[in-house]
């Protein structure tokens, strides 16, 4: 564990990170989540495909079509693409099951075309973030943000320093009251946007705590003056330790000014673990890609949900054909800002953007 107050630091080393994701944790997360022993569930009770279809106020009438979930499960930033072979075997298990869709949440959308070719709608859904940095950290961000913008995060980060103990728990120091303070925090949050669905919930993480992630996991914390954790952020390296995915966040509101912009200098503290630890990618998460741009996020991706039938049958005739328009007008318009905005300050060299969500 790593503690900084001011100029102080105190470290203490841990076990080396284990080699090999065991991804059967993230199924085993899912399904307690949905309590769905073979990890089929209603589409309209996937609260990451509720919101989006409630946002663009069409494809009810996919909501009590059951669907297979096998990867991804919503829990990282983006979902690796599926083999064919995996395609057919996940349609036979759908097909026994009686569901009448595969569904492979946020893939990649520039990666995903041969899915569409073996029947896939294709549903654009969320942008996701990276940061990967040029060079050393504050000399990219005072790059990528400008003299102004640079200035600011760092008086925020001093007065952070000043006010709160910054901490850094990986691997075994990710003990119980770590992960007790971490889930107290991330229900506040969970609260403050209304969301109806814990997928960290305190099973799930002593679970992945447990499995095989374990040794992986990255917990981020500030303590303010009397002790007590204020703000939590929970991270996971890649399997290859040079990636680190911010999965969650979570923060006590009622006790942090709002001036104190925490979840900026968060970021900013973990770039700088990160690039010392050998981190060289790190995955901001899906959304608000305004703020993530203003704290260095310079790839920007559209990922998108395959919606697969069981039955191969035309997306016009499964209804997903209406669904998978809108889904594509919707997401034209932050890619429309994200582009404006980058090439306002000159940044649109360093921001990848996909050509157009069809």
């Amino acid at each position: 564990m790593e503690t900084t107050r001011g100029p102080r630091t105190r470290t203490t080393m841990t076990h080396p990170p284990g080699a090999h994701a065991d991804t059967e944790q993230w199924r085993r997360a899912w399904r307690r989540l949905y309590d769905t022993p073979a990890g089929d569930v209603p589409l309209g009770r996937i609260v990451h495909w509720r919101a989006v279809v409630d946002t663009l106020g069409i494809g009810a009438g996919l909501d009590h079509d059951r669907a297979l979930v096998t990867r991804g499960f919503f829990y990282q930033p983006h979902t690796a693409i599926p083999g064919l072979a995996d395609l057919r075997a996940d349609r036979d298990a759908a097909r026994r099951l009686g569901a009448r869709w595969v569904l492979y949440p946020v893939l990649r959308l520039d990666a995903a075309d041969e899915l569409a070719d073996h029947g896939a709608t294709l549903l654009p859904w969320f942008l996701e973030a990276d940061y990967v940095p040029a060079g050393e950290v504050d000399r990219d961000l005072r790059t990528l943000l400008g003299g102004a913008r640079f200035r600011d995060l760092r008086r925020l980060v001093r007065r952070a320093d000043e006010h709160y103990t910054w901490e850094v728990f990986t691997g075994t120091d990710i003990d119980d009251e770590v992960l007790v303070s971490f889930d107290r925090l991330h229900r506040m949050n969970l609260a403050k946007y209304g969301h109806r669905h814990n997928h960290f919930a305190l099973p799930i993480l002593r679970d992945l705590a447990a499995s095989a992630l374990g040794d992986r996991l990255c917990v981020f914390r500030r303590r303010g003056s009397g002790g007590a954790p204020v703000q939590a952020v929970l991270a996971l390296r890649g399997s290859h330790l040079d990636t680190l995915d911010v999965l969650v966040h979570g923060i006590d509101h009622a006790t942090v000014p709002s001036a104190q912009n925490l979840y900026a200098t968060a970021l900013y503290r973990i770039y700088h673990w990160g690039q010392a630890h050998g981190i060289h990618r790190f995955a901001l998460g899906r959304g608000a890609e305004r703020v993530k741009l203003d704290l260095g996020a310079n790839r920007f991706h559209v990922v998108a949900n395959a919606l697969i039938h069981v039955d191969d049958a035309d997306p016009a005739e499964s209804g997903a054909g209406p669904l998978r328009e809108a889904a594509r007008a919707a997401i034209d318009r932050p890619l429309r800002e994200l582009a404006s905005t980058t090439g306002r300050r000159g940044r649109a060299a360093a921001v990848l953007l996909p050509g157009g969500a069809g």
